[in-house]
C-alpha cells in the first residue's frame, strides 16, 4: 500500500489534535526529511475528504473578528486506517529514500515489536540485494562525440557521483542497523521482563 498523505496527517493526530496550518507548519519543518511538503489547499482539501470518510473529526473553535479554527482529532475509523497502513506489506521504491520505513518506525509504538523488526530486516535485505546487483556494474561510458580528454573526464564526474551515492547508502543502512538493534534490545527487555 503506497503511503498518502492521508496517512501522514493520521499519524500527526494520533499524537496530537492539530489544525491545518498546525500540519502545514508540521510539513515545512520536520516532515520535510519525511515527505515533500504540501501547500495549505491540498491539507485543506485533504482534510475535507477525510473528515467525509469519517477519518478524522474536527471541532470548532470561536475567534474574535478571525475565521474559526478547526481542530482536527483522529476517530477509531481513522486509527484504523492508519494501523492498516502501518501493517502491510512495505513498498520497496527503487530509491531508498521514497522508501516508507522511516515514517513505519516513527509509529512503531502503535505495531507488535516482532512486526517492525521484520519490515526493518525487509528494507536492509532489499537494500543490500541493490548494492550487491549495481554498486560494482560495469560503468563505463563509450562516447562518438566526446574527445579522450572530455570523455575521461566525463567519468571522473560519474565517479564522484557513484561515491556520493555508495556513502549515502551505507549511511542509510547503518542508521537502519542501528534502529533495528534498537528495537531488538526493545524486544530482548520485553522478553525478559515477561520471564522474570
Amino acid at each position: 500500500m503506497k503511503m498518502k498523505l492521508e496517512h501522514y496527517i493520521l499519524g500527526l493526530l494520533i499524537i496530537n489534535p492539530s489544525t491545518g496550518y498546525d500540519i502545514k507548519k508540521h510539513l515545512d519543518t520536520e516532515g520535510r526529511f519525511t515527505r515533500r511538503r504540501a501547500p495549505l489547499s491540498q491539507i485543506y482539501n485533504t482534510l475535507k475528504r477525510m473528515h467525509e470518510d469519517s477519518l478524522v473529526t474536527f471541532v470548532e473553535e470561536k475567534r474574535d473578528s478571525k475565521p474559526d479554527l478547526k481542530i482536527y482529532s483522529l476517530t477509531e475509523k481513522g486509527q484504523r486506517f492508519l494501523l492498516d497502513y502501518l501493517s502491510s506489506p512495505l513498498e520497496k521504491p527503487f530509491r531508498y529514500n521514497e522508501s516508507s520505513i522511516f515514517f513505519r518506525i516513527r509509529y512503531a509504538f502503535l505495531l507488535e515489536i516482532d512486526l517492525i523488526i521484520r519490515q526493518i530486516q525487509e528494507e536492509l535485505d532489499f537494500r543490500q540485494k541493490q548494492i550487491s546487483k549495481f554498486r560494482f556494474r560495469d560503468r563505463t561510458i563509450e562516447s562518438v562525440n566526446l574527445s579522450a580528454e572530455e570523455l575521461s573526464y566525463v567519468h571522473a564526474i560519474n565517479d564522484v557521483l557513484h561515491n556520493y551515492g555508495s556513502a549515502a547508502m551505507d549511511l542509510y543502512l547503518a542508521h537502519l542497523h542501528q534502529i533495528l538493534a534498537f528495537f531488538e534490545n526493545q524486544e530482548q527487555t520485553a522478553d525478559n521482563e515477561v520471564t522474570a
